[in-house]
């Protein structure tokens, strides 16, 4: 008896977070519905994605928040890594990280250019600077780096990213879309810490949705 009625509570109380964190976020404050779904990298998964630039503050502050999620995310959750372009300086930066994409390497370098920009003062402003930087912490040469950053498949890459970007309305970093329907950035979330928690709620909502 004692087993069952604490595996009722359990269930109760797993429902009623459920139904407090649905207050909690509403639709058109919290997070906005996409008037166009966007295509995602894999249909048997639901993605989070993230808006970002290396320039961005915020984005540095949030980055190892960001990482603890994707150390965690579940098996049926994709994350990607969205660069923006806001200013012409910025397209720099974006195409440091294709570039890094490109070579996989993103694992190695992706939290070393915050640390290098933000904390060490070292700018990135062209594929120089990408050599120096992403030799330092990756198995790449610098003829690697530089044939990448002017291959067609970088550029491609470089395009499309800013078309879906425009298509979303992203107008802030960083900023995220669940399942290519819904995006959140920090304005709507009111913080960066309730930015995950409106994601995760959004990625349950996509779960159910599927069952």
């Amino acid at each position: 008896m004692f087993k069952r009625t604490a595996i009722l509570l359990a269930g109760t109380v797993l429902l009623l977070a459920g139904v407090v964190q649905a207050e909690r976020f509403e639709e058109g404050t919290h997070y906005r519905t996409l008037d166009q779904p966007q295509s995602t990298v894999d249909e048997e998964r639901i993605e989070v994605r993230e808006f970002f630039s290396y320039a961005c503050p915020f984005c540095h502050q949030f980055y190892p928040t960001m990482r603890r999620y994707m150390d965690r995310a579940p098996d049926d959750v994709v994350v990607v890594h969205h660069p923006v372009v806001f200013r012409a300086d910025w397209e720099v930066l974006a195409r440091a990280y294709l570039v890094a994409d490109y070579l996989d390497i993103v694992e190695d370098v992706h939290g070393a250019v915050f640390v290098a920009y933000h904390e060490e003062n070292q700018r990135l402003r062209s594929v120089e600077d990408a050599q120096v930087l992403f030799g330092r912490y990756a198995d790449v040469n610098a003829d690697e780096v530089a044939d990448a950053w002017d291959s067609f498949g970088v550029q491609t890459a470089l395009n499309r990213y800013q078309r879906h970007a425009q298509a979303v309305g992203v107008s802030a970093t960083p900023s995220l879309t669940v399942n290519g329907k819904y995006y959140v950035d920090g304005r709507m979330a009111g913080s960066l810490d309730n930015l995950l928690q409106i994601v995760d709620y959004l990625v349950d909502r996509e779960r159910q949705a599927a069952q």
